[in-house]
């Protein structure tokens, strides 16, 4: 219970300091620019397919100027009566906002066709006559030579009624020539803006130049489009209200784009070639059928800018390693999240804050209670769980989860939670290591170290079984040898008693001269504590076997051994100098007393009646007597264990069977009728010394029957 406490109280811990952490490792730059990339993995590998119909972009493209140059004798830049044409046809498809991705910027130049006045009033007529013509303004730092002028109203009003901290000013601006100022809708800026790495992710969306405001292009657009007129700012939520539309805006007053897909014609948005367009107003004009439809336009909002690579308008997006991405499309996709509500949202920090920590608790208090290797296992499916969260919210919400700081944080609570088990739980299995390495099998000792938990170094009470042993007249016998003999003889014996102890689940808990006392059934608890001990006698039988060759004699050496089973108490028992991990208590008391009395029934094992009703299913054992035993009231019955059920024949139940009939005489009292039935035992099997003792006793207590008392108990008491 402590242990789980101690772990409960790490692993919150852990879970903090790694959230903590990886929110301030989320400021440093590099990491944000993880973070964006791994955002624009999302918009490359789990976008849904999207087509955006309520835009068409009219590409400047390559095809358009290999036309102009080649068919109409028309260099680069075109001539402005070209854009009038254009305008005039739009207009005429009802096209609900034009908008020009060109800067014009200073007037137009003769040409041998065509007169630049001329060219740049057609322009301006049309823009006039459309009202819906948006054109491109850049903005511009001090280091810009020119101050444009610029014009006090426009065609198309709008009203602001928003904060400073989210208006971008600038000292200059490139703005259309004077005369296309009073003739167009309203300006758009055109700014383009990247992160650290070089790409576009996120735009603001109100400029100022010389006291004037200038929404972003795509902003303009949208307000024509939904023929908006006042503009708020709400604090609370950080978007600009405009008409029915919320638009978000981040820490920075910037607008987070949300990308539809790769750029180009074929993909996102309705792509027509500008030399298209110019021959469908030419069959138009003609009284012909357009080869672009007028109802390809109507109500669309037309966007025209430049796609040919020489033309240097291609941009750095999420999708440009997969195609270039025409700054136009930018613009368009800008209007198209306005218009369709498309924003992107950040999953809100401080429930980031509590699911993180709340997950890496469950991982650090993993990592604590079970084995390093599926602790691993698991961890690898936390550290994809960050990326399978982004893509549900990302797909279903147009959310964007931290990924990249997910997995810092559930990398920094892996490297603290192995720092801190190496100085803790490290700590621990050493010392149990180094505790337990002379009682138990290696295995054993190993799995306790795995898994600390299942041991209490303090004082515990247990059920389990003790086991002592020791060697039959050793003492003597060891007379005869030299002390050299005696320890190699001994180093060998007690090899093979840790081999039986160890085999069978046991802790070799300390030597005692000649023998040993053994528990089973700690300090890894274990439900089979009797039978593993029991199991063991009968392995110790075979130790009979070893012997002492001497003085021309063979001295067998018959391993006695005392059984108990119960329950006591188990731990670090010493000073605080020296101290042992053994077992106190009386059933331990009592296991040591069984071991001598096998010197009275000549047996090699004795087991206690708790012991026998643990494994009287499992084991054929043979009934001896009741003895008393010094400091309890109640007589104790005591067995012998032969053999496993499944080695049981029919000769030796049919013994057992006439061992149990002469044992109910005794106990009657009928000592004549016992000792006959002892005598026919000793009979069948000479070696049988349980049955010599019986007889003996049986033929002492005819002449003196105050031997035994009214319980027919021998007068033997165990001190």
């Amino acid at each position: 219970m402590k242990s789980n406490i101690r772990k409960v109280i790490i692993s919150a811990f852990i879970a903090f300091t790694s959230v903590a952490l990886s929110l301030l490792i989320a400021q440093i730059q590099l990491i944000q620019q993880w973070e964006n990339q791994a955002h624009d993995v999302l918009f490359r590998d789990f976008q849904k397919k999207n087509f955006i119909d309520e835009a068409v972009i009219i590409a400047i493209d390559q095809n358009s100027l290999d036309y102009f140059q080649n068919q109409l004798k028309i260099l680069w830049p075109w001539p402005r009566d070209i854009y009038a044409a254009a305008t005039e046809y739009l207009g005429y498809c009802e096209a609900k906002t034009i908008t020009f991705d060109v800067i014009f910027s200073s007037p137009d130049i003769d040409r041998l066709n065509v007169e630049a006045e001329y060219a740049d009033s057609l322009f301006a007529f049309q823009m006039k006559k459309n009202e819906r013509v948006i054109l491109a303004s850049q903005m511009e730092d001090s280091t810009h030579f020119n101050i444009a002028p610029a014009l006090d109203t426009f065609s198309v009003q709008f009203e602001y009624d928003i904060p400073s901290e989210i208006i971008k000013t600038y000292p200059r601006a490139t703005l259309p020539i004077y005369k296309f100022q009073k003739s167009m809708a309203h300006p758009g800026a055109v700014n383009f803006f990247t992160d650290s790495d070089g790409v576009c992710r996120k735009v603001p969306l109100i400029f100022k130049y010389d006291g004037k405001i200038y929404p972003y292009m795509a902003l303009t657009a949208a307000f024509i489009y939904d023929g908006v007129k006042t503009v708020q700012f709400d604090n609370k939520s950080r978007c600009l209200i405009s008409g029915n539309h919320c638009i978000p805006l981040n820490k920075d007053g910037f607008f987070n784009i949300y990308w539809y897909g790769p750029g180009g014609p074929g993909n996102t948005f309705k792509y027509i070639s500008f030399a298209q367009l110019l021959q469908s107003y030419i069959q138009w004009k003609s009284g012909e059928k357009p080869l672009i439809p007028s109802e390809t336009f109507k109500n669309k909002a037309v966007f025209i800018g430049a796609t040919a690579a020489g033309l240097l308008d291609l941009k750095t997006t999420p999708f440009s390693s997969i195609e270039p991405y025409p700054g136009v499309e930018i613009y368009a996709t800008v209007f198209s999240n306005i218009i369709r509500d498309n924003f992107i949202s950040r999953f809100p920090i401080t429930l980031w804050v509590i699911i993180s920590t709340l997950l890496l608790f469950i991982l650090s208090f993993i990592w604590q209670k079970i084995k390093i290797w599926l602790s691993a296992v698991i961890s690898l499916v936390f550290f994809f769980l960050p990326l399978l969260i982004a893509v549900i919210l990302f797909q279903n919400y147009k959310m964007f989860a931290p990924i990249v700081s997910s997995e810092v944080a559930i990398l920094l609570s892996v490297i603290i939670v192995l720092v801190t088990n190496f100085f803790t739980e490290g700590r621990e299995k050493r010392q149990v290591k180094k505790v337990f390495n002379r009682y138990l099998h290696p295995a054993v000792v190993e799995n306790l170290t795995q898994n600390p938990g299942k041991l209490e170094m303090g004082g515990k009470e247990i059920e389990a079984t003790v086991l002592f042993t020791d060697l039959q007249g050793f003492t003597g016998i060891s007379e005869h040898f030299s002390p050299p003999e005696i320890v190699e003889f001994l180093n060998d014996y007690f090899e093979k008693v840790e081999q039986i102890i160890f085999h069978n689940n046991g802790m070799l808990d300390k030597y005692t001269g000649d023998g040993i006392m053994a528990i089973f059934g700690a300090p890894i608890e274990n439900r089979e504590h009797a039978l593993f001990t029991c199991n063991a006698a009968l392995e110790f039988n075979k130790l009979s076997s070893l012997k002492i060759e001497t003085k021309n004699r063979s001295i067998p050496l018959i391993t006695r051994i005392g059984i108990n089973s119960g329950r006591f108490v188990v731990g670090n028992i010493g000073s605080s100098h020296r101290m042992d991990y053994t077992a106190i208590g009386d059933t331990v008391n009592l296991s040591a007393r069984l071991e001598g009395v096998n010197k009275i029934y000549r047996t090699q094992n004795i087991i206690s009646e708790t012991t026998y009703g643990l494994v009287k299913d499992r084991f054929v054992c043979r009934e001896l007597d009741f003895i008393r035993v010094k400091g309890r009231d109640k007589p104790l019955r005591i067995y012998t264990v032969i053999l496993k059920n499944e080695d049981l024949d029919n000769n030796t139940e049919k013994y057992l069977s006439l061992h149990k009939e002469a044992l109910e005489l005794y106990r009657k009292r009928k000592f004549k009728l016992a000792a006959i039935a002892f005598e026919k035992l000793i009979k069948i099997r000479h070696d049988d010394p349980v049955a010599e003792v019986f007889h003996k006793r049986c033929q002492q207590l005819i002449s003196n029957p105050e031997l035994i008392d009214d319980k027919g108990i021998f007068n033997i008491t165990i001190k």
